[in-house]
C-alpha cells in the first residue's frame, strides 16, 4: 500500500485510481449525491484506509476511506471523516463499523 504525507495527496492519488465518488456521513449513512445512494457500513467494502493527524491540533485528525459499494461494484469513492473523542456518537458508530472491516494505513 502506498503512503501519503497529506490528505490532499491521498485524495488526488485515489481519484486517479478510480475512486471518483464523494461519500458524506449523514444521519442515514454514507450518502453519495452523484449516484445517488445512501449506504450503511455493511453495504460498503473498505478497500483502503488512511489516517492523518493534525500537527498541532487534535481536532484536525482525519481518516480517509477508499470505498466500494457492495450493491454496485462500479460505485467507488472516498469518505473523509474526523475521528477522535469529539466526534458525534452516530458518526463514531458508523466509523467504528467501517474500521472493523480493514486495518488502517498510517
Amino acid at each position: 500500500m502506498p503512503s501519503y504525507d497529506t490528505l490532499t495527496d491521498a485524495i488526488t492519488a485515489l481519484r486517479k485510481r478510480g475512486y471518483g465518488l464523494d461519500y458524506n456521513l449523514t444521519d442515514a449513512g454514507a450518502e453519495c449525491a452523484q449516484v445517488p445512494e445512501t449506504l450503511r457500513p455493511e453495504e460498503l467494502k473498505v478497500e483502503e484506509t488512511y489516517r492523518f493527524e493534525g500537527d498541532s491540533n487534535p481536532d484536525d485528525n482525519m481518516v480517509l476511506y477508499a470505498l466500494q459499494s457492495r450493491l454496485n461494484a462500479a460505485n467507488k469513492g472516498l469518505l473523509v471523516a474526523a475521528y477522535g473523542p469529539y466526534v458525534e456518537t452516530q458518526a463514531a458508530d458508523f466509523i467504528q463499523r467501517l474500521d472493523g472491516q480493514a486495518a488502517p494505513h498510517l
